[in-house]
Protein backbone atom coordinates (compact mmCIF):
# COMPACT_ATOMS: atom_id res chain seq x y z
CA UNK A 1 0.00 0.00 0.00
CA UNK A 2 1.69 3.29 -1.11
CA UNK A 3 0.24 6.62 0.53
CA UNK A 4 1.42 10.39 -0.05
CA UNK A 5 1.71 11.51 3.93
CA UNK A 6 -0.01 11.05 6.88
CA UNK A 7 -3.65 11.68 6.22
CA UNK A 8 -3.12 9.16 3.17
CA UNK A 9 -2.47 6.66 5.35
CA UNK A 10 -4.77 7.27 8.20
CA UNK A 11 -7.50 6.95 4.67
CA UNK A 12 -5.98 3.58 3.42
CA UNK A 13 -5.96 2.24 7.35
CA UNK A 14 -9.07 0.14 8.00
CA UNK A 15 -8.57 -1.98 4.61
CA UNK A 16 -4.69 -2.44 5.33
CA UNK A 17 -5.56 -3.41 8.47
CA UNK A 18 -8.32 -5.78 8.03
CA UNK A 19 -6.42 -7.31 5.35
CA UNK A 20 -3.73 -8.28 7.93
CA UNK A 21 -6.49 -9.53 9.93
CA UNK A 22 -7.99 -11.48 7.27
CA UNK A 23 -5.22 -12.96 5.74
CA UNK A 24 -2.07 -12.83 8.17
CA UNK A 25 0.04 -15.39 5.89
CA UNK A 26 0.37 -12.33 3.60
CA UNK A 27 3.17 -10.09 4.29
CA UNK A 28 2.01 -6.31 3.75
CA UNK A 29 4.49 -3.69 2.78
CA UNK A 30 3.70 -0.01 3.56
CA UNK A 31 5.77 2.67 1.30
CA UNK A 32 5.18 6.76 1.86
CA UNK A 33 6.54 9.79 -0.68
CA UNK A 34 6.73 12.33 2.54
CA UNK A 35 8.54 12.29 5.65
CA UNK A 36 5.56 13.21 7.80
CA UNK A 37 4.07 9.87 7.16
CA UNK A 38 7.16 8.15 6.96
CA UNK A 39 8.70 9.52 9.68
CA UNK A 40 5.38 8.79 12.31
CA UNK A 41 4.63 5.43 10.73
CA UNK A 42 8.19 4.22 10.45
CA UNK A 43 7.55 1.86 13.36
CA UNK A 44 3.99 0.40 12.15
CA UNK A 45 3.43 -2.63 13.69
CA UNK A 46 0.53 -3.71 11.49
CA UNK A 47 2.96 -3.49 8.70
CA UNK A 48 5.67 -5.90 7.35
CA UNK A 49 8.65 -3.67 6.24
CA UNK A 50 7.43 0.68 5.68
CA UNK A 51 9.82 2.45 3.63
CA UNK A 52 10.32 5.58 1.10
CA UNK A 53 9.05 4.41 -2.78
CA UNK A 54 11.99 4.86 -4.27
CA UNK A 55 11.63 7.79 -7.30
CA UNK A 56 9.24 7.34 -9.97
CA UNK A 57 11.80 6.58 -13.12
CA UNK A 58 11.71 3.13 -15.18
CA UNK A 59 14.64 1.75 -13.93
CA UNK A 60 13.81 2.23 -9.86
CA UNK A 61 10.30 1.38 -10.75
CA UNK A 62 11.16 -1.76 -12.63
CA UNK A 63 13.93 -2.85 -10.28
CA UNK A 64 11.58 -2.27 -6.71
CA UNK A 65 8.20 -4.38 -8.64
CA UNK A 66 10.25 -6.86 -9.58
CA UNK A 67 12.09 -6.94 -6.46
CA UNK A 68 8.86 -7.26 -4.50
CA UNK A 69 6.55 -9.46 -6.80
CA UNK A 70 3.71 -8.20 -5.41
CA UNK A 71 0.34 -10.13 -5.19
CA UNK A 72 -1.83 -6.91 -4.75
CA UNK A 73 -0.82 -3.26 -4.95
CA UNK A 74 -3.33 -0.58 -3.63
CA UNK A 75 -2.99 3.48 -3.90
CA UNK A 76 -4.66 5.56 -2.04
CA UNK A 77 -6.52 8.54 -3.41
CA UNK A 78 -4.44 10.76 -5.31
CA UNK A 79 -0.78 9.25 -5.79
CA UNK A 80 -0.47 8.28 -10.20
CA UNK A 81 3.15 7.25 -9.91
CA UNK A 82 3.32 7.02 -13.92
CA UNK A 83 6.18 4.34 -14.28
CA UNK A 84 5.22 2.54 -11.15
CA UNK A 85 1.98 2.31 -12.88
CA UNK A 86 3.59 1.45 -16.11
CA UNK A 87 5.26 -1.45 -14.73
CA UNK A 88 2.92 -3.27 -12.93
CA UNK A 89 0.38 -3.57 -16.01
CA UNK A 90 3.48 -5.03 -18.02
CA UNK A 91 4.03 -7.46 -15.18
CA UNK A 92 0.59 -8.50 -15.25
CA UNK A 93 -0.21 -6.97 -10.95
CA UNK A 94 -3.69 -6.04 -10.10
CA UNK A 95 -3.19 -2.04 -9.09
CA UNK A 96 -6.37 -0.33 -6.86
CA UNK A 97 -6.97 2.83 -6.47
CA UNK A 98 -9.19 3.19 -3.33
CA UNK A 99 -10.62 6.52 -1.75
CA UNK A 100 -9.97 7.77 -5.14
CA UNK A 101 -11.17 11.64 -6.04
CA UNK A 102 -10.67 13.45 -9.45
CA UNK A 103 -11.79 16.88 -10.25
CA UNK A 104 -12.28 18.19 -14.01
CA UNK A 105 -9.61 20.75 -13.21
CA UNK A 106 -6.95 18.37 -12.81
CA UNK A 107 -3.94 16.97 -15.28
CA UNK A 108 -5.48 13.47 -15.93
CA UNK A 109 -8.09 15.83 -18.13
CA UNK A 110 -6.36 18.64 -19.42
CA UNK A 111 -3.38 19.59 -21.93
CA UNK A 112 -1.68 16.30 -21.31
CA UNK A 113 -4.44 14.32 -21.15
CA UNK A 114 -3.65 11.79 -23.34
CA UNK A 115 -0.45 10.84 -21.43
CA UNK A 116 -2.29 10.91 -18.37
CA UNK A 117 -5.18 8.45 -20.21
CA UNK A 118 -2.38 6.24 -20.15
CA UNK A 119 -1.35 6.01 -16.59
CA UNK A 120 -5.08 5.90 -15.63
CA UNK A 121 -6.12 2.87 -17.91
CA UNK A 122 -2.78 0.94 -15.70
CA UNK A 123 -5.34 0.89 -12.58
CA UNK A 124 -7.10 -2.63 -12.50
CA UNK A 125 -10.24 -0.94 -10.73
CA UNK A 126 -11.30 2.25 -9.19
CA UNK A 127 -13.09 2.37 -5.75
CA UNK A 128 -14.36 6.25 -5.52
CA UNK A 129 -15.59 8.17 -3.29
CA UNK A 130 -18.51 9.91 -5.51
CA UNK A 131 -20.02 9.62 -8.78
CA UNK A 132 -18.39 12.98 -10.47
CA UNK A 133 -14.77 11.36 -9.73
CA UNK A 134 -16.59 7.94 -11.60
CA UNK A 135 -18.18 10.33 -14.44
CA UNK A 136 -15.10 11.84 -15.19
CA UNK A 137 -13.10 7.92 -15.44
CA UNK A 138 -16.61 7.57 -17.40
CA UNK A 139 -15.50 9.72 -19.90
CA UNK A 140 -12.29 9.30 -20.28
CA UNK A 141 -13.34 5.86 -21.44
CA UNK A 142 -12.19 3.64 -18.13
CA UNK A 143 -15.37 1.94 -16.83
CA UNK A 144 -13.67 -0.93 -13.98
CA UNK A 145 -15.44 1.73 -11.25
CA UNK A 146 -16.90 1.01 -8.28
CA UNK A 147 -18.75 4.14 -5.99
CA UNK A 148 -17.40 2.83 -2.39
CA UNK A 149 -17.17 6.05 -0.58
CA UNK A 150 -14.30 7.15 1.45
CA UNK A 151 -12.29 4.90 4.03
CA UNK A 152 -11.79 7.40 6.04
CA UNK A 153 -15.30 7.01 7.63
CA UNK A 154 -14.61 3.73 8.49
CA UNK A 155 -11.29 4.29 10.08
CA UNK A 156 -12.65 7.53 12.49
CA UNK A 157 -15.82 5.57 13.35
CA UNK A 158 -13.95 3.24 15.40
CA UNK A 159 -11.72 5.71 17.25
CA UNK A 160 -14.34 6.19 20.34
CA UNK A 161 -14.34 2.32 21.00
CA UNK A 162 -11.01 2.44 21.08
CA UNK A 163 -8.87 2.55 24.53
CA UNK A 164 -7.74 6.25 24.85
CA UNK A 165 -3.99 6.86 25.54
CA UNK A 166 -3.00 6.68 29.84
CA UNK A 167 -1.86 9.75 29.91
CA UNK A 168 -4.71 11.55 28.45
CA UNK A 169 -6.53 10.91 31.90
CA UNK A 170 -4.88 14.44 33.36
CA UNK A 171 -7.26 16.07 31.10
CA UNK A 172 -10.45 15.08 32.52
CA UNK A 173 -9.62 17.34 35.65
CA UNK A 174 -8.93 20.16 33.57
CA UNK A 175 -12.08 20.27 31.50
CA UNK A 176 -14.61 18.92 33.90
CA UNK A 177 -17.27 21.09 34.68
CA UNK A 178 -17.29 24.04 31.64
CA UNK A 179 -17.02 24.20 28.38
CA UNK A 180 -14.06 22.61 26.01
CA UNK A 181 -12.78 24.41 23.16
CA UNK A 182 -10.31 22.36 21.18
CA UNK A 183 -8.46 23.62 18.28
CA UNK A 184 -6.95 20.58 16.08
CA UNK A 185 -4.06 20.82 13.49
CA UNK A 186 -3.77 24.67 13.85
CA UNK A 187 -1.69 27.04 11.87
CA UNK A 188 -0.98 30.92 12.56
CA UNK A 189 -3.63 32.10 11.09
CA UNK A 190 -5.79 30.52 13.14
CA UNK A 191 -3.72 31.21 16.45
CA UNK A 192 -4.49 34.40 15.60
CA UNK A 193 -8.19 33.97 16.01
CA UNK A 194 -7.71 31.78 19.15
CA UNK A 195 -5.50 34.51 20.74
CA UNK A 196 -8.63 37.40 20.43
CA UNK A 197 -10.95 34.68 21.62
CA UNK A 198 -8.97 34.48 24.87
CA UNK A 199 -8.93 37.32 25.59
CA UNK A 200 -12.85 37.99 25.59
CA UNK A 201 -13.94 37.83 29.57
CA UNK A 202 -16.05 35.73 28.63
CA UNK A 203 -13.70 32.99 27.79
CA UNK A 204 -11.24 33.46 30.51
CA UNK A 205 -13.08 30.42 32.57
CA UNK A 206 -13.27 28.18 29.40
CA UNK A 207 -10.88 25.34 28.77
CA UNK A 208 -8.88 25.97 25.78
CA UNK A 209 -6.70 22.91 24.15
CA UNK A 210 -4.74 24.33 20.85
CA UNK A 211 -2.98 21.07 18.91
CA UNK A 212 -1.07 22.53 16.32
CA UNK A 213 -0.20 21.21 12.75
CA UNK A 214 3.62 21.72 13.53
CA UNK A 215 5.21 21.32 16.70
CA UNK A 216 8.52 22.38 16.19
CA UNK A 217 10.44 23.97 18.82
CA UNK A 218 10.27 27.50 17.03
CA UNK A 219 6.80 27.74 16.33
CA UNK A 220 5.73 26.51 19.67
CA UNK A 221 7.54 29.14 21.59
CA UNK A 222 5.67 31.89 18.81
CA UNK A 223 2.25 30.04 19.79
CA UNK A 224 2.76 30.42 23.48
CA UNK A 225 3.37 34.02 23.29
CA UNK A 226 0.47 34.68 22.03
CA UNK A 227 -1.39 33.68 25.43
CA UNK A 228 -0.86 35.28 29.27
CA UNK A 229 -0.77 31.45 30.57
CA UNK A 230 -0.17 28.57 29.07
CA UNK A 231 1.42 25.33 29.73
CA UNK A 232 2.67 22.45 27.39
CA UNK A 233 1.52 19.21 27.84
CA UNK A 234 5.17 17.69 27.36
CA UNK A 235 6.30 19.78 29.84
CA UNK A 236 3.38 19.82 32.89
CA UNK A 237 3.72 16.76 34.84
CA UNK A 238 1.02 17.65 37.02
CA UNK A 239 -2.75 18.97 36.63
CA UNK A 240 -3.13 21.42 34.61
CA UNK A 241 -3.52 25.20 36.08
CA UNK A 242 -7.48 26.28 35.62
CA UNK A 243 -6.54 29.34 33.52
CA UNK A 244 -4.25 28.12 31.74
CA UNK A 245 -4.52 27.86 27.43
CA UNK A 246 -2.65 24.15 27.18
CA UNK A 247 -0.55 23.56 24.16
CA UNK A 248 -0.22 19.70 22.82
CA UNK A 249 2.99 19.92 21.54
CA UNK A 250 3.83 16.03 20.50
CA UNK A 251 2.36 13.53 18.21
CA UNK A 252 -0.75 10.88 18.42
CA UNK A 253 -3.10 12.24 20.65
CA UNK A 254 -4.98 14.71 18.48
CA UNK A 255 -7.88 12.20 17.66
CA UNK A 256 -8.66 11.16 21.48
CA UNK A 257 -8.61 14.32 22.72
CA UNK A 258 -11.56 15.50 20.87
CA UNK A 259 -13.62 13.19 23.10
CA UNK A 260 -13.52 16.24 25.86
CA UNK A 261 -14.77 18.82 23.81
CA UNK A 262 -17.70 21.02 23.62
CA UNK A 263 -16.75 22.44 20.16
CA UNK A 264 -13.49 21.85 17.74
CA UNK A 265 -12.02 24.11 15.25
CA UNK A 266 -10.30 22.31 12.61
CA UNK A 267 -6.86 24.86 11.68
CA UNK A 268 -5.95 25.09 7.83
CA UNK A 269 -9.03 27.02 6.81
CA UNK A 270 -6.91 30.17 5.69
CA UNK A 271 -4.04 28.13 4.15
CA UNK A 272 -3.72 25.29 1.67
CA UNK A 273 -7.13 23.69 3.15
CA UNK A 274 -8.65 22.76 6.49
CA UNK A 275 -7.21 19.13 7.67
CA UNK A 276 -9.07 16.12 8.97
CA UNK A 277 -12.76 16.93 10.21
CA UNK A 278 -14.20 13.38 10.69
CA UNK A 279 -11.79 12.44 13.77
CA UNK A 280 -13.33 15.10 15.88
CA UNK A 281 -17.28 14.66 14.16
CA UNK A 282 -16.93 11.08 15.43
CA UNK A 283 -17.18 12.39 18.50
CA UNK A 284 -20.46 14.13 18.34
CA UNK A 285 -19.06 17.31 18.96
CA UNK A 286 -19.80 20.10 16.09
CA UNK A 287 -16.98 21.13 14.17
CA UNK A 288 -16.24 25.11 13.02
CA UNK A 289 -13.31 25.87 10.11
CA UNK A 290 -12.30 28.52 8.11
CA UNK A 291 -12.79 29.28 4.02
CA UNK A 292 -10.60 26.78 2.46
CA UNK A 293 -12.90 24.07 2.50
CA UNK A 294 -14.14 23.57 -0.90
CA UNK A 295 -11.97 20.88 -2.26
CA UNK A 296 -13.12 18.65 0.53
CA UNK A 297 -16.38 16.49 0.26
CA UNK A 298 -16.29 15.38 4.25
CA UNK A 299 -16.55 18.82 5.37
CA UNK A 300 -18.90 20.51 2.99
CA UNK A 301 -21.25 17.17 4.24
CA UNK A 302 -21.00 18.22 7.81
CA UNK A 303 -22.20 21.92 6.54
CA UNK A 304 -25.24 20.45 4.57
CA UNK A 305 -25.81 17.77 7.75
CA UNK A 306 -25.46 20.51 10.42
CA UNK A 307 -23.04 19.05 11.85
CA UNK A 308 -20.35 21.86 10.57
CA UNK A 309 -19.55 25.44 10.39
CA UNK A 310 -17.54 27.54 8.16
CA UNK A 311 -16.30 31.46 9.03
CA UNK A 312 -14.85 33.65 6.78
CA UNK A 313 -13.46 36.50 8.84
CA UNK A 314 -12.87 36.88 12.60
CA UNK A 315 -16.59 38.57 13.18
CA UNK A 316 -17.99 35.60 11.64
CA UNK A 317 -15.24 33.60 13.80
CA UNK A 318 -16.48 35.49 17.04
CA UNK A 319 -20.39 34.93 16.03
CA UNK A 320 -20.03 31.13 15.33
CA UNK A 321 -18.41 30.56 18.64
CA UNK A 322 -20.86 32.15 20.57
CA UNK A 323 -23.78 30.97 19.10
CA UNK A 324 -22.45 26.84 19.90
CA UNK A 325 -20.85 27.92 23.33
CA UNK A 326 -24.09 29.88 24.69
CA UNK A 327 -26.59 28.07 22.67
CA UNK A 328 -26.28 24.25 24.55
CA UNK A 329 -29.62 22.94 22.67
CA UNK A 330 -27.95 24.01 19.77
CA UNK A 331 -24.61 22.55 20.32
CA UNK A 332 -25.81 19.15 21.06
CA UNK A 333 -28.54 18.83 18.48
CA UNK A 334 -25.07 19.94 15.74
CA UNK A 335 -23.25 17.43 17.42
CA UNK A 336 -25.55 14.78 16.79
CA UNK A 337 -25.31 15.69 13.26
CA UNK A 338 -21.83 15.26 13.17
CA UNK A 339 -21.98 11.97 14.73
CA UNK A 340 -24.76 11.07 12.82
CA UNK A 341 -22.68 11.65 9.11
CA UNK A 342 -19.92 9.71 10.07
CA UNK A 343 -21.67 6.49 11.02
CA UNK A 344 -24.00 6.95 7.40
CA UNK A 345 -21.14 6.99 5.74
CA UNK A 346 -18.92 4.07 6.65
CA UNK A 347 -18.85 0.70 4.50
CA UNK A 348 -16.04 1.66 2.12
CA UNK A 349 -14.07 -0.77 3.44
CA UNK A 350 -16.41 -3.88 3.26
CA UNK A 351 -16.95 -2.53 -0.01
CA UNK A 352 -13.16 -2.97 -1.88
CA UNK A 353 -12.26 -6.22 0.41
CA UNK A 354 -14.86 -7.61 -1.53
CA UNK A 355 -13.30 -7.08 -4.53
CA UNK A 356 -10.04 -8.17 -2.73
CA UNK A 357 -10.74 -11.17 -1.52
CA UNK A 358 -10.71 -13.48 -4.62
CA UNK A 359 -7.20 -11.71 -5.24
CA UNK A 360 -6.04 -12.63 -1.55
CA UNK A 361 -7.49 -16.27 -0.88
Amino acid sequence: MHCASLGEFEQGRSVLEKVRSEYPQHQILLTFFSPSGYEIRKNYAQADGVFYLPADTPGQARTFITTLNPTLVIFVKYEYWANYFFTLKKQGVPLYVISAILRPEQRFFGVFSSFWKKVLECVTHYYVQDEKTAELLHRAGIHSVTIAGDTRFDRVAHIPSQEQPAALRKMEDYCKDRFVFVAGSTWPGDDMLLEAWRKSPQHQHDALIIIPHETGEAHIQQLMGRFNKVVRWTQTEGPFPQDAVVIIDTIGLLSFIYRYADLVMIGGGFGKGIHNTLEAATWGVPVIFGPRHEKFREALGLLNSGGGFTFQNQSEFENTTEKLRTDKAFRENSGIAAEKFVKENTGATSVIMNGIHSLLR
